[in-house]
């Protein structure tokens, strides 16, 4: 019987994968399906018995397919949205006679049939008057007029209106609907001097709402819209909120036009380049990030997360390059740009390796390590390997052997990385495929706004200025070899690592935040009391991206480390 469900949940699993391509919610079922094929109590997160006596068959086969399906699926995809681009609407005027043809595209958009008189045109009549007024002008100017499509559902519209640069030429008018997205009516609302709630009630007058609407909308009283209306036409010098709104239209206008660096960078999918050095090791390239002064005597080689990469807030740089200290910070096989391991069997090897060949290669003898979530295990191995020149051990957010016990207090996605990586790695590589394609397609927003719905601090710090950005670098660092690391790095997270923790010998610091929704700090306090010479702290309000969150607590907590290990030696006592 227990085979039975065992199978049935695997099967849902499967099932699962295979609408991932279809639906924009199917990675996030799929991992739900995942943990629940491991997990027999969401409370506990105790591993169900039968898990361990089934063997999932031909997973690699279904990986493979589904690949295949979803890279089908996004090409097809790529190329619609090529056609779209394409595929204006747009009416061409016949000179004198006035009368318009369009292509299938302002038929649809208009909603009557072409040709017809210009005055027969479905738009507002003020819309038409400035049509005439412009294909009129000697001068034969190009000029944008918002106009409204008349109907059961009235929509703005924006006109570009292109005269004929000869007598007897046609003119043309291209048309498209104007999307007030999000993002398109924050930056409106920034370029034209507005406060997010002056934004809002800008808002409501371009989706045609009256003021009460508006004040119903936001919870507000008329009175209160009024008055912010009033400011917005100080703000813009316009007369009317027509006209503001005409305004608004002109320059959505151009801002689409415009890339919005913010969001570019968001869309990129490439990991930077800035302060990027290279070196080749055993036929391999290396790649790390070196920051501060090159003269520095004091260095510290930071060994980063999974998805929070070697990218830091302009903070915390400056903070570090105050106190004098050079930043290395390099990328561990199949990250970013160096290459992968030979041999999943010499990710671990390979990453210590690389670090004394950057180390070497910069002229650094004596270091600081500093370790970051998943980097924690490789700084106690790259620490062990450097022996006395490690002057010291520095954890945020440090990571511990993970074991069963650990399992009800973490997070369902960190949990089913765990689980599988014991039970079934198969499942896990399906994952990480299935996974990395999926975000692609949606976006790093819609990716990390996912990993951390579940915490309420992580979101907040999420959204502070510029903690988006660093975090998708990181993504994408993870991600530039299509998500390689994600198998290697979880399966020597997951191993039992607690002997590398146990032979350094010099002191250790840990900076951990009291709200991490990856795994509980008290679980993190009990490892660490086990360690020789290691002082432990919590950071009261911080969660997983304490790194980008508290740029200048965790700076400060680096140098203290460094400043107290000057003080007191570097070795600590057997």
């Amino acid at each position: 019987m227990a085979e039975t469900t065992t199978q049935s949940r695997y099967f849902e699993l499967l099932g699962r994968a295979y609408e991932i391509p279809l639906e924009s919610a199917g990675f996030e079922d799929f991992l739900d399906a995942a943990h629940d094929f491991f997990c027999a109590d969401p409370e506990t997160g105790e591993v169900s018995e039968d898990v361990a006596k089934f063997t999932p068959e031909g997973v690699e086969d279904h990986t493979s397919r589904l690949e295949r399906i979803f890279d089908v699926a996004l090409k097809a995809e790529a190329q619609e949205a090529e056609t779209d681009a394409r595929y204006h609407s747009v009416l061409r005027v016949a000179p004198g006679t006035l009368q318009v043809h369009g292509n299938e595209a302002a038929v649809a958009l208009l909603g009557c049939t072409l040709p017809r008189p210009l005055d027969e045109l479905p738009f507002d009549h003020e819309a038409l008057a400035q049509v005439r007024d412009t294909l009129s002008e000697p001068a034969r100017e190009d000029r944008i007029v918002l106009a409204t499509v008349e109907g059961s559902d009235p929509r703005p519209c924006l006109a570009l209106v292109q005269p004929g640069r000869t007598d007897g030429a046609e003119a043309r008018i291209s048309l498209s609907f104007i999307h007030w997205s999000d993002g398109l009516i924050d930056r409106l609302g920034k370029a034209l001097g507005l406060t997010e709630s002056e934004t809002e009630v800008l808002q409501g007058h371009l989706d045609n709402k009256t003021p009460r609407e508006i004040a119903e909308d936001r919870g507000r009283s008329p009175e209160t819209v009024k008055v912010q209306a009033k400011t917005i036409l100080r703000k813009t010098g316009c007369a009317r909120m027509t006209d503001v709104v005409r305004l608004a239209a002109s320059m959505s206008y151009l801002l689409r036009k415009m890339p919005d660096e913010r969001q570019s960078s968001l869309d990129s999918w490439a990991t930077p380049a800035r302060a990027l050095e290279y070196l080749v090791r055993d036929g391999r390239n290396v790649a790390y990030y070196r920051h501060g002064p090159s003269d520095a005597k004091t260095a510290v080689l930071f060994s980063h997360a999974l998805i929070q990469g070697p990218f830091f807030a302009p903070a915390f740089l400056n903070k570090l390059t105050q106190g004098g200290v050079r930043l290395l910070a390099q990328s561990r096989p199949g990250y970013g740009y160096t290459d992968p391991p030979k041999s999943a069997e010499e990710f671990e090897s390979d990453t210590v390796a690389d670090a004394l060949a950057m180390l070497e290669t910069e002229s650094v003898d004596k270091v600081h390590v500093v370790g970051h979530q998943l980097g924690t295990s490789h700084a106690f191995r790259i620490a062990h390997a450097l022996g006395p020149r490690a002057q010291s051990l520095v954890f945020i957010n440090g990571g511990i052997p993970l074991q069963e016990k650990h399992y009800a207090s973490m997070d369902r996605r960190v949990r089913f990385a765990a689980m599988a990586t014991r039970h079934a790695p198969s499942i896990l590589k399906m994952a990480n495929a299935l996974g990395i394609r999926s975000f692609k397609k949606k976006g790093v927003r819609a990716f990390l706004i996912d990993r951390y719905t579940r915490s309420e601090v992580d979101m907040r710090a999420l959204m502070m200025p510029g903690v988006m950005e660093l975090h998708a670098n990181g993504t994408f660092h993870a991600c530039e070899q299509d998500g390689i690391p994600f198998f290697l790095d979880e399966r020597s997270k997951h191993s039992d690592w607690s002997a590398d923790a146990q032979r350094v010998g010099c002191r250790q610091y840990w900076l951990q935040p009291e709200d991490c929704s990856i795994l509980d700090p008290e679980a993190v306090r009990e490892f660490v009391g086990k360690l020789r010479g290691a002082r432990f702290e919590t950071e009261p309000g911080a969660g997983a991206i304490m790194l980008y969150q508290r740029p200048e607590r965790v700076a400060d907590f680096i140098l203290d480390a460094i400043s107290d290990t000057s003080d007191k030696g570097r070795a600590v006592s057997p």
